[in-house]
């Protein structure tokens, strides 16, 4: 035969029980092979009585009149050398090739001889196992081939067939449940294409077990009756002909019901015709079933991946098609996964979409990705819990024993930290600057100094400002904010390259400037920093791309695509006097934006997470002045040096502690942890140490509160506890000088108000210290702190805000809001 028009493409999905090929032309076009009028094959066997090897559909013809000569699932014998059909043995790789050489032979009569030839295999399979695949292929008509992964290939399809996005980063679930065996993938989307991230499987799971399992229980109904000893047990050649045909019936049986409710078996020997409902088959399927659903699961937690941010669960192999497949993993994963009409055609169409690198002499990689972050459960009442005089403030920790603590930027010239041993924690008054014994006064801070301080300050622990708010009852809503909910996207077909920046003076709640299409689909994340006298803010969206604007010219000035999805960013200052920006991506995987270089380089992975631990919280800050990361377990934690990639300290948190938060200390050497005690008071713990500091909130403006939610916010640099009373009103710590701070502000349903951090609000021409609020209806907007006036960011009749931050800009602070339209906003704050 005449070789193929140029690009002419051939894929081959070798199953356990059909065969299927598909062609791809040179004008793109794809469709399958069709043997005897069908696109599957079976990958059936059959020795004749000249030596030779008939398959598909002349195999099972033969097999019914020669059952010891019949081999119906060849791909089962892989790890055998040979086996013996009838009186003759053959090897296995030539059976696998008889098989092959059927495709190849259709594959030249329909379009000539392909120019270019791919085969799928099990993901899992070793390379023993993909070389006798090899072999059966160049001893078949195929010739050499490219191998290509069967979840790599159904990704591939899904992908570009059904023309799901699939971004840079993004992941697909695929589940696999063919007739002999069932495969559970995490395939990651890469620039090339496809890559298997996590798999497990089931050798022995499949949907012939399923149609075993039918017969087991027809077998409960008709077992004792004449006939059904031999027809299950054969002995004699009629016999096994008998039961062929009994399996077949029970198989088809089985795919009738994946249509109908009810279906009827004829039963060789029995003369019976057996009446079966898709509720009986279900009840046998759901065991088998539950274990393919046991196994996506532990896989998807292996991949690290957060179901919310994957591009979807998608399911591949004929016995898929029950209708319980996808109502179980719709009900154990929230998920809804996509169903097709032929689910089998999905792994071959997909090879031969397939461009990647060949894989028939790579071993597998399988990338770590650290475990996705659930969301935390509501706090409950913990035991109560004694704690051991503890002085109020406690020395601070080094980190770093075997270097001396880095020394601060110089905002305000503060002296470099000791060597040998840090100072107590004194209080520690804002203005004027701290003076250290045995040094020269400080000369008097001028407006310009404490400008420059609160910038610094401010930026120090602008990570922790964001989202940092804990509700204890029942604020699920909060934590799918910090995941990132599901919203659907809104694409207006344009990406904002530039915005008109107005910094002018105006009223506190004045819209100034607006990015609009930002972002194609909702604002994820943002976060503001300063670098050489200019602001530029980040924006992250759903999309998993960052974007940076500058807050000067308003142009759009660098993008960044990290290959995975973001779930929040924050600025941190460092040792040098720069800000950085962490992104953390799905599986909370650090990535470090350096003013230096302009660009995101990973961080390295904490070791609570590369060991498997799926962390409920995490926060970013300075510890000794450099960019860190707190990692929360609930049950410890661990503080994670981003700059230089160690683990700094790890801790369990002490009994009876829960709901703990991070914050990082007004002059950014440590980073300590704030956490609700039994008697459901709040209590710090020493980050270093992981020791209780023993808060003590007796006197009169918490005497007998109890704490139903909290947080922390910041006023510059300054951190506070927020904590939401019994009695209606949010208290507020001064967590740096361990005692009660600000004033008293009532507060409405605790489920429905968001606060992020403190800012400076001119109101009235008085500067009001204020919170930033988010409701759960979608109101930005600020309050007044002393006075409880409120201040509104919400458009009328406009995009919902889903993010709240502010940004600073030539020393004066402004709001900024993300919403789900893609846009940003931002708005005056009356400075």
């Amino acid at each position: 035969m005449s070789p193929g028009p140029q690009g002419t493409s051939l894929g081959v999905d070798f199953g356990t029980s059909h065969t299927i090929a598909v062609v791809r032309r040179a004008d793109g076009s794809v469709r399958p092979l069709l043997f005897d009028g069908a696109p599957l094959m079976p990958s059936a066997v059959c020795a004749d009585g000249d030596g030779g090897l008939l398959v598909g559909k002349d195999a099972v013809h033969a097999g019914r009149r020669h059952p010891e000569r019949f081999e119906p699932n060849p791909k089962r014998l892989i790890d055998l050398p040979s086996t013996l059909l009838g009186e003759r043995e053959f090897a296995v790789a030539d059976l696998i090739a008889a098989v092959l050489d059927a495709v190849a032979d259709e594959c030249r009569r329909v379009v000539g001889r392909p120019a270019q030839t791919t085969l799928t295999f099990p993901a899992e399979w070793g390379p023993a196992r993909r070389r006798v695949l090899e072999d059966a292929a160049a001893r078949s008509g195929l010739g050499a081939v490219r191998m290509v992964p069967e979840p790599v290939a159904a990704a591939t399809y899904y992908a570009e067939t059904l023309k799901h996005r699939a971004a840079v980063g993004s992941s697909i679930v695929v589940y696999d449940l063919g007739a002999g065996t069932f495969d559970a993938s995490v395939v990651r989307r890469t620039e090339t294409g496809f890559e298997t991230v996590a798999l497990d499987g089931r050798g022995d799971l499949g949907g012939l077990d399923i149609d075993a399992a039918l017969i087991e229980h027809l077998g409960s109904v008709y077992g004792d009756r004449d006939g059904w000893k031999r027809l299950v047990n054969p002995t004699t050649i009629e016999e096994r002909r008998s039961f062929r045909e009994f399996q077949e019936e029970v198989r088809g049986a089985k795919e009738r019901l994946s249509r109908h409710q009810q279906s009827d078996i004829a039963i060789p020997l029995l003369d019976v015709e057996a009446h079966l409902t898709r509720t009986e088959l279900e009840q046998l399927a759901r065991p088998h079933l539950e274990q393919t659903i046991r196994v996506t699961q532990a896989v998807i937690r292996a991949a690290g991946l957060n179901l919310a941010d994957s591009a979807g669960v998608f399911l591949v192999g004929g016995a898929s098609r029950m209708p319980l497949v996808a109502t179980l993993l719709h009900r154990e994963l929230g998920v809804a996964p996509t169903v097709l009409d032929q689910p089998e055609v999905v792994v071959a169409e997909g090879s031969v979409l397939w461009s990647g690198p060949d894989t028939s002499t790579l071993s597998l990689q399988r990338p770590y990705t650290p475990p996705a972050r659930p969301a935390p459960s509501p706090l409950t009442p913990q035991t109560a819990v004694s704690l051991a005089p503890h002085t109020p403030h406690a020395p601070r920790t080094s980190y770093r024993q075997d270097s001396p603590p880095r020394t601060a930027p110089v905002p305000q010239s503060p002296p470099a930290p000791s060597a040998q041993a840090l100072p107590p924690r004194t209080a520690q008054p804002v203005t004027p600057p701290m003076s250290v014994s045995g040094s020269d006064p400080e000369p008097p801070e001028t407006d310009a100094d404490r400008l420059r301080r609160k910038k610094v300050g401010r930026r120090l622990l602008a990570g922790f400002i964001a989202v940092d708010l804990l509700i204890v009852a029942g604020l699920a809503w909060y934590f799918n904010r910090d995941e990132g909910e599901d919203v659907d996207p809104f694409d207006s077909g344009v990406i904002a390259t530039a915005f008109e920046p107005n910094w002018a003076t105006a009223e506190a709640g004045t819209l100034l400037s607006e990015i609009t299409g930002a972002h194609t689909d909702h604002v994820q994340s943002l976060a503001a920093a300063e670098n050489n006298g200019e602001t530029t803010l980040f924006s992250a969206g759903d999309d998993g791309v960052i974007r940076r604007w500058s807050m000067t010219t308003g142009e759009l000035i660098r993008e960044f695509d990290l290959g995975t999805g973001v779930l929040a960013l924050w600025p941190v200052v460092t040792s040098a006097g720069s800000e950085y920006v962490v992104a953390i991506g799905t599986g909370l995987v650090p990535y470090l934006w350096t003013p230096e270089t302009d660009e995101f380089s990973a961080a390295g992975v904490p070791d609570m997470i590369a060991e498997g631990t799926a962390p409920e919280y995490h926060r970013v800050g300075s510890i000794e002045w450099t960019a860190s990361l707190g990692v929360l377990s609930g049950t410890d934690y661990e503080l994670y040096d981003l700059e230089n990639e160690t683990s700094l300290a790890r801790h369990a948190l002490p009994d009876g502690y829960g709901y703990p938060r991070f914050y990082t200390t007004q002059d950014g050497i440590s980073m300590n942890v704030v956490a609700v005690t039994g008697d459901q008071t709040v209590d710090i713990v020493d980050g270093g140490t992981g020791d209780p500091m023993g808060l003590d909130m007796s006197d009169d403006h918490m005497d007998g509160v109890i704490t139903e939610a909290f947080g922390v916010v910041y006023y510059w640099s300054t951190p506070y506890a927020m904590i939401y009373g019994d009695d209606g009103y949010l208290h507020f710590w001064d967590l740096e000088n361990q005692a009660p701070a600000l004033s008293l502000l009532a507060y409405g349903d605790k489920k429905d108000q968001y606060h992020y951090e403190m800012v400076d609000m001119a109101l009235d021409g008085a500067v009001e210290q204020s919170l930033l609020c988010l409701s759960k209806a979608g109101d930005a907007g600020a309050i007044a702190v002393s006075t409880g006036e409120t201040v509104d960011f919400t458009l009328d009749g406009g995009a919902a805000p889903l993010k709240l931050v502010d940004v600073t800009v030539d020393g004066v602070q402004y709001a900024v809001t993300g919403d789900d339209q893609g846009n940003i906003q931002f708005w005056s704050l009356g400075q």
